[in-house]
């Protein structure tokens, strides 16, 4: 008999508030489908935006101070890739999502986990060992732990009164029962030592995610940004 089984459908989502972002999200998106042509891509957007280059697109209800934190949980996929605008893939992401087998979430470390910004408190003293998760990149499936996060994220977020939302995430994760896997840092590369750009048997960047990436104003840095690809 055949397996009728439907596989999960996998795809990436950014979200992005104005034009300029929501080019720098094109480019990333182009990075996926250099090296992952199977993977949808999706973007939530501002009413109005130039959607061209993504499979999908949806606008971001008026009113969300970050809105990143609000729609994650309605992505259209089963598995799914959520990446800042300020990424480059430089590779197959099989293996990655291969991962969703077993963990409902993964997420990388932030690399300066020690600094008291990383430490801030909202409900919760937690141990420095429990470092912030970077949530510029996430990988997760949709499983109900997973949708109550967010849920709960939403919430702690908004309580928090902070403009950033990284230590919201921190309390809800140390809250949640979900199983969480902690990526290698080539999945989200923040930084590159010398030695790498030189010689090194480090393991090369999957993915980079680079303040370089962002919308630049700077001529300099914006010709600099448009090399990286």
């Amino acid at each position: 008999m055949a397996d009728t089984s439907a596989k999960p459908t996998r795809g990436v989502v950014y979200v992005a508030w104005g034009r300029d972002h929501v080019d720098v999200a094109r480019r990333s998106a182009a990075s996926v489908k250099r090296s992952n042509p199977d993977l949808g891509t999706t973007i939530w957007c501002k009413d109005g935006d130039d959607t061209s280059g993504f499979d999908q697109a949806f606008f971001i209800p008026e009113g969300l101070k970050r809105p990143k934190v609000n729609v994650l949980g309605d992505s259209p996929y089963d598995e799914t890739l959520f990446l800042d605008n300020d990424t480059i893939i430089r590779s197959d992401l099989g293996t990655m999502f291969d991962l969703l087998q077993k963990y409902e979430m993964c997420g990388a470390q932030v690399i300066l986990w020690h600094r008291p910004r990383h430490q801030k408190k909202i409900d919760l003293d937690l141990p420095e060992t429990f470092p912030e998760i970077n949530t510029g990149v996430l990988l997760y499936r949709k499983t109900e732990g997973v949708l109550a996060l967010f849920k709960d994220w939403a919430d702690t977020f908004a309580k928090s009164g902070m403009g950033i939302d990284q230590p919201s995430f921190r309390e809800v994760l140390w809250r949640s029962d979900i199983a969480f896997y902690v990526l290698p840092t080539q999945f989200n590369k923040r930084v590159f030592e010398a030695s790498e750009l030189i010689w090194s048997d480090q393991p090369r960047p999957r993915i980079l995610h680079l303040e370089i990436l962002r919308p630049q104003k700077n001529p300099i840095k914006r010709w600099l940004s448009n090399l990286i690809r």
